[in-house]
């Protein structure tokens, strides 16, 4: 397998072009506006959907949005219209669980396997190759597939059926956001106790109470560094509503993502979307009448 497409070069699929070009892969793909990034790190850019699937060998699909997964199968240059069978489609992109199947059966139905991998970590974690790979879809599609994924990342989880990577995904995010809040809570409560919130960092991120989490964002809460944002309100909104819409379906009791829920909706609402999650803990500052700027 030398020849791997990829439809979808933003946040997310640029640094996994990245990887895949390092690794020796061959990367061609699709949209041209991202041409020349896509060139700075060795990958070839082609002028539609259709053209990638026809020369690459198993083809990435990482788009932000049901809109953009739907112009890129049915476009007039898009994969569905192709004509291109017998070859491996990766989906790496979050969407509602229905739309999800009901895309994965039309592209079997269209003659290509579909494999489905969702992505947990932030586009740094996977330059860095620390993401994990959640993956659902056929054991075997999966291992034929496995050194393409393993030049994405190498911590890898094959958890069933087409479908249930989705599931693993929101319930990872779901924890990512009690950890991030949990953080902020930590660190307002340490500089209202009189710390500075940058000896509170180090001390806590090696105690028993650490928690990856903590130690990414911590930091930067410390900083006040919320630009540029690694994984912004606005993404993680996604996430946390379908994460909340799978606790409603299976009966489950989220008590505290229940509580978490509402601060990052808030913080989309205020208008600071765009920022990094770790602002969460301007929100508790206000609600503390505090703020670690002037206590550290």
């Amino acid at each position: 397998m030398n020849t791997v497409g990829i439809v979808g070069l933003g946040q997310l699929g640029l640094p996994i072009a990245t990887n895949l070009t390092s690794a020796g892969f061959r990367v061609v793909g699709f949209p041209r506006s991202s041409a020349a990034a896509f060139a700075a790190v060795g990958g070839i850019a082609l002028g539609s959907p259709a053209e990638v699937l026809k020369e690459a060998e198993v083809l990435l699909l990482c788009l932000p949005s049901e809109s953009a997964q739907l112009q890129v199968l049915d476009g007039d240059d898009g994969l569905l219209k192709s004509g291109v069978r017998n070859k491996t489609v990766i989906e790496l992109s979050t969407y509602r669980r229905s739309f999800k199947l009901a895309q994965e059966a039309r592209l079997v139905q269209a003659g290509l396997s579909v494999l489905e991998c969702e992505v947990s970590g932030s586009p740094p974690m996977v330059s860095q190759k620390k993401a994990a790979l959640f993956v659902g879809g056929s054991k075997e599609l999966y291992e034929g597939c496995r050194a393409v994924l393993d030049a994405i990342a190498p911590t890898q989880f094959h958890l069933g059926p087409f479908g249930a990577a989705l599931n693993m995904k929101l319930i990872a995010n779901a924890l990512l956001a009690i950890h991030t809040l949990a953080a902020a809570e930590a660190l307002n409560l340490g500089a209202r106790a009189g710390f500075d919130p940058h000896l509170v960092v180090e001390a806590i991120r090696q105690s028993a109470g650490a928690s990856t989490m903590f130690a990414i964002r911590a930091p930067m809460m410390a900083d006040r560094r919320f630009e540029p944002a690694p994984g912004p309100f606005t993404t993680l909104e996604k996430y946390l509503d379908l994460a909340s819409e799978l606790a409603i379906d299976s009966g489950s009791a989220t008590p505290l993502f229940a509580t978490a829920l509402p601060y990052y909706r808030r913080a989309v609402e205020q208008g600071i979307g765009d920022q990094d999650i770790s602002a969460v803990i301007t929100l508790l500052e206000e609600e503390s009448k505090s703020n670690i700027r002037t206590l550290s």
